[in-house]
């Protein structure tokens, strides 16, 4: 078995693609038909793709309208060499029906496992569904023989959240034991008041002075941070503001933990020293009430 169909065999063991075009189109036809990161496969496209990726047949009103989100880097995507980069990365993309409102639980990345992001088809926006387990890894050939879908585009502020949602999934924030029991009623009202007014927070950024396990005469102190595209209406705003001063009343009477500050700040103008000094707040729960973290959806 040559070594490249052997690669794909064990990167893409459930393909049914004849070797015959496991073999056929050059690397160099990916960057001539235009690939890049953020592109689209086409739903006819997807369609006969999907059969052959880990995620089974699914329904067929699901094939006949998703799509696949290439995420992998451009520079991936037109590598020279099929051994070197053998798969493309991507994740199955079913637009909402035309009628439906996304569910803010979903939007601006707040939940690690369902996100609901807007694109625009065709000069008009159209909401999607992505979930964390429609990742699919391609074989990179195929984009050698199809198109990218030019009906649908992802906007910038859309490629901001699709980043983080996907580095959110691998980087998440772990409180002290300690911080967590002593927070325990507080994380209640933060559960409350944001899924009331937090549908717009792109992110809640918390520095703790220690994330050390501290003894009871030690005490966290705790800055709360929320994040918030530019251009947000005012009075969105300022319940955030009010939403965000509650949950610090609510912690600032917690045994052993006092805030000292809190506020909402637009993403454009948070620096790296935010990075640096703050984590993001893990916000999954809020969309799964029942079952903190939630159960990993279904595709549908």
């Amino acid at each position: 078995m040559p070594f490249l169909h052997l690669i794909r065999k064990l990167l893409c063991p459930k393909a049914t693609f004849a070797v015959e075009e496991q073999e056929s189109g050059e690397p160099a036809s990916i960057k001539q038909r235009g690939w890049r990161q953020w592109s689209f496969v086409s739903p006819p496209d997807a369609q006969s793709l999907f059969r052959g990726t880990s995620l089974g047949p699914g329904s067929a009103e699901l094939a006949k309208y998703a799509r696949f989100l290439v995420v992998s880097q451009s520079c991936d995507l037109v590598h020279h060499c099929y051994a070197s980069e053998p798969v493309v990365e991507a994740y199955l993309c079913a637009p909402l029906a035309p009628d439906a409102q996304p569910n803010g639980n979903y939007t601006a990345g707040k939940n690690p496992r369902e996100l609901h992001v807007p694109f625009v088809s065709n000069g008009t926006e159209r909401w999607c569904r992505i979930h964390s387990n429609g990742r699919v890894l391609l074989p990179r050939y195929v984009l050698a023989g199809v198109d990218p879908d030019p009906s649908f585009v992802v906007p910038d502020p859309s490629v901001r959240v699709l980043q983080r949602w996907i580095i959110n999934r691998v980087v998440r924030t772990a409180f002290p034991d300690a911080f967590n029991e002593r927070t325990r009623r507080a994380r209640g009202k933060l559960e409350d008041r944001l899924k009331k007014a937090g549908t717009h927070l792109l992110g809640l950024y918390v520095s703790l002075t220690s994330w050390d396990e501290l003894g009871d005469d030690e005490v966290y102190e705790i800055d709360f941070v929320g994040l918030v595209a530019e251009g947000l209406a005012e009075g969105e705003r300022q319940a955030l503001v009010k939403a965000l001063g509650e949950i610090a009343a609510a912690y600032e009477i917690s045994d052993g933990v006092s805030v000292l500050d809190y506020r909402v700040q637009d993403e454009e103008e948070a620096s790296m020293s935010l990075q640096r000094t703050h984590r993001l707040f893990p916000l999954d729960y809020l969309s799964l009430k029942e079952s903190p973290g939630g159960e990993l959806p279904s595709l549908p």
